[in-house]
C-alpha cells in the first residue's frame, strides 16, 4: 500500500480509538502498512455509530478521500473510500458490523463481540474465538461452507468454552462438527427460536429493519453504481476501460460486472429470426461490426424495440442486481450507442429521436461517458472508420455531450489521462451523492 492508504488508516482507526467503542473482527495484523483483504470488518455497537457518524464523514471528507460507495444495511454500514490521481487510484473499504446476523435473525451482537476486545498498540480488535464465530455462525445458518483461507482460525477456536457455548445456546449444537453436519435452514430456524425467547420484541424491529434496508436498496439502487462507455473504435475504450478496472480492483475485482453493448438476456436479433425459421441465413463475421447494409424506418423501429425490452429487462435482472450493493456494473457501448454509431446497430433512425426514446423507456446508467478524439488521431490507431464515418459518430457525441447525465471525455494524449478525467469524475459525483445521502 502506499504512504496515502497508510496514513488513511491511521486516521480513522486513531479517530475509533478516541472515540468509539468498536474492535476489528480479523485480517488487522498487517495494518496499517499492509491491508491483507478487500476490506477492513468492524465491530462496533449501533449506539457508538450513532455518535461518531457526523464526525467520521466530515473526517472523510477534510482527507480529501472521496466516499464513492455506501451502504446501509440492516446489519452493517459500509463505507468505499478513494483517492486518485494521474498515475494510482487508492481505494479502502471499511464495514462497520452492528452484529453477526441473518435477514434480521441476531447469531451474536456487538455487545458480545466486544466483551473480548483486546489491544495491540495501533487498533482493537476481538480474540481468535470471536473472530471464529463470526464465520462459523454466518456461514452455517446460511448453509455455506467454513473458508478454507481461515482454518488456521477454526483449528485454534473450536474447542474453546467460549465457541461451544455460544453454538449451543443459537443452535442447539455441542461442536463445530455437529453443526456442520446439520442443514442450513434447520439452524437458521434454530437460531430464530433462540431469539424469540431471549429477544421477542427485538428479533421484529430487526426483521423489519432487514425488510426495508433490503427492498430499499434494491429498488433506489443507492449503493454501488454504473457506468457505460460510447465511442467510435480506435478512440481507445478497450484500453481506458481494462485501465479503470485495474485501478479499483483493490475492492472490485470480484465485486463487479462486465457487459458488452447490451445486459443480453435475449440473443443476437439474427439468430433469433433465424431460430424461428424467418430468415435463411446468419452473418456471423463478428469481427466487422459494421458489415450490415442499411435499414429501412420500420427495420430499424423494429431492431430498437426488441433491444429496448432486452435494456428495460435487463437493466432490473443484471444490473439493479448487482448496484443494489457496494458493487460496479461497466458497460463497453450501452444504448447511447445505438444513438452514436447506427451503423453498428442497422438503427438508422434521427439521434434526437433515439435520445427521446431512450429518456422515456431505458433505464439510464449513473454515468454515461462519451470517449472519443479526433478522426486524424483515432485514424492513426485503427482504421476500422474512415474519417467520414469518425466524423458522423463524433457529431451525434456532440450533441449528447450537451445532454445532462453524459460527460465528454478526450482521449487524444495517454490512456491514464482520460482515465484520470473519468474516475475524478466519477468519484467526485459519487462523494457527492453520498454526501448528500448521509446528512
Amino acid at each position: 500500500m502506499s504512504n496515502n492508504t497508510t496514513e488513511h488508516i491511521k486516521v480513522i482507526i486513531g479517530f475509533l480509538n478516541e472515540n468509539a467503542d468498536y474492535a476489528v473482527l480479523r485480517n488487522f495484523e498487517g495494518l496499517p502498512d499492509k491491508n491483507n483483504s478487500r476490506d477492513i470488518d468492524i465491530i462496533i455497537t449501533r449506539q457508538s455509530y450513532k455518535k461518531i457518524k457526523k464526525a467520521l464523514i466530515e473526517l472523510i471528507d477534510r482527507s480529501g478521500w472521496n466516499i464513492i460507495t455506501y451502504l446501509n444495511s440492516d446489519r452493517l454500514i459500509t463505507y468505499v473510500c478513494a483517492a486518485t490521481s494521474k498515475e494510482k487510484t487508492e481505494i479502502v473499504q471499511w464495514d462497520f458490523f452492528f452484529d453477526t446476523s441473518v435477514w434480521g435473525v441476531q447469531l451474536m451482537s456487538a455487545e458480545e463481540f466486544l466483551g473480548y476486545k483486546q489491544f495491540n498498540g495501533f487498533l482493537y480488535y476481538v480474540g481468535i474465538e470471536c473472530q471464529f464465530l463470526d464465520k462459523i455462525l454466518y456461514n452455517n445458518a446460511v448453509g455455506s461452507k467454513y473458508p478454507e483461507k481461515y482454518r488456521a482460525t477454526k483449528e485454534a477456536a473450536e474447542n474453546s468454552k467460549i465457541v461451544k457455548r455460544k453454538l449451543k445456546q443459537i443452535f442447539g449444537c455441542r461442536s463445530v462438527e455437529e453443526c456442520e453436519k446439520r442443514r442450513g435452514k434447520k439452524l437458521l430456524l434454530k437460531a430464530l427460536w433462540s431469539n424469540l425467547k431471549r429477544r421477542p420484541f427485538g428479533l421484529v424491529v430487526s426483521i423489519l429493519h432487514f425488510l426495508y434496508t433490503f427492498i430499499g436498496n434494491y429498488l433506489c439502487s443507492r449503493t454501488g453504481f454504473s457506468i457505460g462507455f460510447t465511442g467510435p473504435d480506435g478512440s481507445g475504450k478497450t484500453t481506458v476501460i481494462d485501465t479503470i478496472l485495474e485501478r479499483i480492483a483493490p475492492v472490485f475485482k470480484t465485486a463487479h460486472k462486465y457487459y458488452h453493448f447490451r445486459p443480453a438476456l435475449f440473443g443476437n436479433l439474427g439468430e433469433v429470426a433465424h431460430s424461428a425459421g424467418i430468415k435463411k441465413e446468419v452473418d456471423r463475421n463478428y469481427s466487422d461490426p459494421h458489415r450490415g447494409g442499411k435499414t429501412g424506418k420500420l427495420s430499424s423501429l423494429l431492431r430498437l424495440c426488441y433491444y429496448s425490452i432486452d435494456y428495460i429487462i435487463g437493466y432490473f435482472v443484471k444490473v439493479k442486481s448487482v448496484t443494489r450493493i457496494t458493487r460496479v456494473v461497466v458497460f463497453d457501448r450501452y444504448f447511447t450507442d445505438i444513438i452514436c454509431d447506427s451503423r453498428r446497430s442497422r438503427i438508422y433512425l434521427s439521434p434526437k429521436f433515439l435520445y427521446w426514446w431512450g429518456k422515456l423507456f431505458i433505464p439510464s446508467l449513473d454515468y454515461n461517458i462519451l470517449l472519443t478524439a479526433s478522426s486524424e488521431t483515432i485514424l492513426a490507431r485503427k482504421r476500422e472508420l474512415d474519417e467520414e464515418g469518425i466524423n458522423t459518430i463524433n457529431a451525434k457525441i456532440d450533441y449528447l455531450a450537451g445532454k445532462k447525465g453524459y460527460t465528454k471525455v478526450l482521449n487524444e494524449t495517454t490512456p491514464q489521462a482520460a482515465v484520470y478525467e473519468i474516475l475524478n469524475h466519477v468519484f467526485s459525483e459519487q462523494h457527492r451523492k453520498n454526501l448528500k445521502r448521509l446528512k
